[in-house]
């Protein structure tokens, strides 16, 4: 089955966009309650995940001896992480899918991976509703630029994010090393797929874009080598990741986050019973399955810490276990309730289901064994299931 599906977008319903709450406005007379503080959090790969130490175009530059394989990204003092602009992308991209945020898909400064991106951008631009692109000015921001920023050139719209995540490091007790392995090619998206890109009546685009998780019990998709589309650079990577069980510890700071974008960005982080997140290189192949687990949340009150009475001694609450559960409870039950987009969440439950169905084997179809037959040119993801 193709590795990957969308979530779906109500169009009806265009980004609540309202003026953010800046940083320097830590409280004052009309301003909500504010949030600012850390969260500790625990991810754990359920898969091997691998986080290349360098670029696509590094790679096949750096390729001397096909004996060594990529290494997994190492910080100066030679310790494994996941970087925490990683981990940033994939909140972000959850609460704008969760949280009904704006495509930041189809602006100019999104960066992309693959040339196919690119084109699936111009081609289907006209395929958005205007109200769902990117926030223009800072005085109408939808949930997603408030609480990760906004920059838009050429506009009234430069917001710096209330979030910011440091890399996470690998418990070295807890790191193993999987095999070397060479990938499959990752072929670029197909665009010119229409059935796949656009909903059923081609009005609008399908969604946004996750890749399904893989049997774990399974090995993910390899090569015997490297393989040659030409005779410049190979296809694939040979690369080596880490072990299923690796476990990461990173913090995340927040701050003058109003109570609905702080709900947002927890259910990024929790998402649901039975689902897993998705990070990394190769996840069309089986690696990069991953748990996060908020394990501390220090609460900053700086009302009370900075006023005259308190002298900077209070204001700072500390939550963790079932405290923690029930704070973080309270507060994404209260978001889905009243912000959640069903749609996307009902998409993603499917997709992003963990343990996933041990019955679905998971690769792009092939292009002249599936794409280019006549009879496959208005099928559906689900109706790859048994191409792969």
């Amino acid at each position: 089955m193709n590795p990957y599906d969308f979530a779906r977008i109500d169009w009806d319903r265009p980004p609540e966009r309202r003026k953010p709450v800046w940083h320097h406005r830590l409280f004052g007379a009309g301003l909500p309650r504010l949030y600012s503080g850390r969260l500790e959090l625990r991810l754990t790969a359920r898969t091997p995940i691998f986080i290349p130490a360098y670029s696509l175009a590094a790679a096949g530059k750096a390729i001397r001896d096909p004996r060594k394989p990529e290494p997994f990204l190492q910080d100066g003092a030679g310790h494994y992480i996941i970087p925490g602009t990683s981990l940033k992308g994939l909140l972000r991209s959850l609460v704008e899918t969760l949280g009904n945020g704006c495509l930041t898909l189809f602006d100019g400064n999104y960066e992309q991976e693959k040339t196919g991106e690119r084109r699936f951008k111009a081609m289907y631009k006209d395929k958005v509703k205007p109200t769902f692109l990117h926030c223009e000015n800072d005085t109408g921001l939808c949930i997603s630029c408030r609480i990760f920023g906004s920059l838009k050139e050429g506009k009234r719209s430069v917001f710096m994010g209330k979030v910011n995540i440091g890399d996470a490091h690998a418990d070295p007790e807890t790191v193993v090393l999987y095999e070397p392995m060479y990938t499959k090619p990752l072929v670029e998206p197909k665009p010119h797929h229409r059935a796949f890109y656009l909903d059923e009546q081609e009005r609008y685009i399908a969604g946004r874009k996750f890749y399904f998780h893989h049997d774990p019990s399974k090995e993910p998709l390899r090569e015997g080598g490297y393989v040659y589309f030409t005779r410049a650079q190979p296809a694939n990577r040979y690369i080596h990741p880490l072990d299923y069980d690796t476990v990461f510890y990173a913090r995340l700071d927040f701050t003058n986050l109003e109570r609905d974008e702080l709900g947002a960005l927890l259910l990024a982080i929790v998402l649901e019973e039975g689902m897993c997140h998705k990070i990394g290189y190769a996840k069309p192949l089986g690696l990069g399955s991953i748990a996060l687990e908020p394990l501390r949340l220090e609460l900053i009150d700086y009302a009370r810490r900075y006023s005259l009475t308190s002298r900077g001694q209070a204001g700072r609450e500390q939550l963790e276990g079932e405290a923690l559960s029930q704070f973080i409870g309270e507060l994404v039950g209260e978001f889905k309730r009243e912000h959640l987009q069903r749609l996307a969440m009902e998409d993603l439950r499917r997709i992003w289901r963990w343990p996933p169905d041990p019955d679905v084997e998971y690769y792009y179809p092939d292009k002249a064994g599936w794409f280019d037959l006549p009879e496959n040119a208005r099928k559906r993801i689900a109706e790859t299931r048994d191409s792969a």
